[in-house]
């Protein structure tokens, strides 16, 4: 008896690793195989678990920000202006076993550097591809598989790990493998013409640079400056423009963002539910405007219109928490290894950039950035697991 569970137990295992090595292969490409994939490996993780008794759940430190996210959602869903379409978007909840699952099954340096490789393998082959789609047609921003925001958000955190690699990596291969990898995901996040995921990602290398080389700070106006002037003519723009509030789409936010504030007056607890907001932004926009919208473009609007000042607190509890988590893992990790604390400081640096890009944007909404976040958390404190048993030995 023990034998067979013992079997079932290895088979059981085996089929969750290569699911999660698909999973993360498949992350920036398509999000049909990488739910598939995420599916196979939560099933078969959670047989683990209920079948054979072999191994236990461990908490993070994250469980009450989850669970606070969690009530805000049900809450809303219960005072929801569309009860049926708040209840399809509670599958926002699904994705966050991610964490769990990457960090509770990445239990040896070995297995963490294979999925590192392959997430990093897998981004900078996606961000090749958008280059390539960008000199084909030159005129269109990068948009090769997903919309541009979609690319930019993705490009963005995916740019990150190679720098902070660069940056604090000892041996050469490692430093050099990284400054490839941020080289190319870079240009294809510059490609992608997303303003947002620029400062995300300005905010993320500054934070890099902060932790591991302040004197480098005094590099980013010139980088800064070069950029400015190598913009590609068709995109110059929108650097232009960048702080302009009368310009193009910057004009269409400030007008998004009051509509969205004027919604939230009326419903200030618990919002209108997690819903798109077409409708009511028809009811709420001005007589003149013509154009609906499904989502506020920005996180903390949008949060704050569909879950209400409740779920905004929750939210931003959330995102708080999970800061402080990733921080420790990078602290923790500093003494301890090259290559946890590269990757600790690389998910701390992302998860900055996620959440300024979420001021323009309503990434939190966009399944594949999002999965991804969730992935880079998970992997994150894995590794702090991994720096904390190092410590004990």
């Amino acid at each position: 008896m023990l034998e067979q569970a013992n079997n079932t137990d290895a088979i059981l295992a085996r089929i969750s690793i290569i699911s999660i090595f698909i999973f993360v292969a498949a992350l920036p490409f398509t999000i049909a195989l990488t739910q598939i994939a995420l599916g196979v490996a939560l099933l078969s993780w959670s047989a683990r678990v209920l079948i054979t008794k072999q191994i236990r759940l461990k908490r993070l430190g994250l469980e009450w920000a989850f669970l606070a996210y969690a009530a805000a959602e049900v809450l809303s869903l219960v005072f929801s202006t569309n009860v049926p379409q708040s209840i399809i978007y509670l599958k926002r909840l699904l994705l966050i076993p991610i964490v769990y699952l990457i960090a509770l099954n990445v239990d040896s340096k070995s297995r963490f550097r294979q999925l590192l490789l392959v997430f990093m393998a897998s981004v900078t082959i996606y961000s090749v591809w958008g280059i390539i789609s960008y000199f084909v047609d030159p005129t269109v921003r990068v948009r090769h598989i997903h919309n541009s925001m979609t690319v930019g958000g993705i490009t963005m955190i995916a740019a990150l790990p190679g720098f902070a690699a660069a940056a604090t990596m000892n041996e050469k291969k490692w430093r050099w493998l990284g400054l490839s990898s941020g080289m190319i995901n870079l240009v294809c996040l510059i490609l992608t013409s997303t303003r947002g995921s620029w400062l995300g990602f300005l905010a993320g290398i500054l934070l890099i640079l902060y932790l591991t080389n302040k004197k480098a700070l005094l590099a980013v106006p010139v980088l800064m400056a070069a950029f400015y002037f190598l913009q590609p003519t068709s995109f110059v723009h929108r650097v232009r423009h960048f702080f302009d509030p009368t310009w193009g789409t910057n004009a269409k936010r400030l007008l998004w963002w009051s509509v969205g504030m004027k919604v939230f007056k009326d419903h200030p607890l618990v919002g209108i539910g997690d819903v798109g907001t077409a409708d009511i932004y028809r009811q709420y926009s001005p007589p003149d405007v013509q154009e609906l919208i499904g989502h506020f473009h920005s996180n903390y609007v949008h949060i704050a219109v569909t879950l209400g000042g409740i779920g905004l607190l929750a939210f931003l509890f959330m995102l708080m928490k999970i800061t402080q988590a990733l921080y420790k893992a990078y602290v923790r990790s500093v003494q301890i290894d090259d290559l946890l604390r590269t990757w600790t400081l690389a998910s701390l640096a992302a998860f900055l950039a996620f959440n300024l890009n979420g001021f323009f944007e309503w990434n939190f909404g966009d399944a594949e950035v999002i999965t991804i976040v969730w992935f880079v958390t998970g992997l994150a404190l894995a590794a702090n697991t991994l720096s904390a048993k190092a410590n004990t030995i």
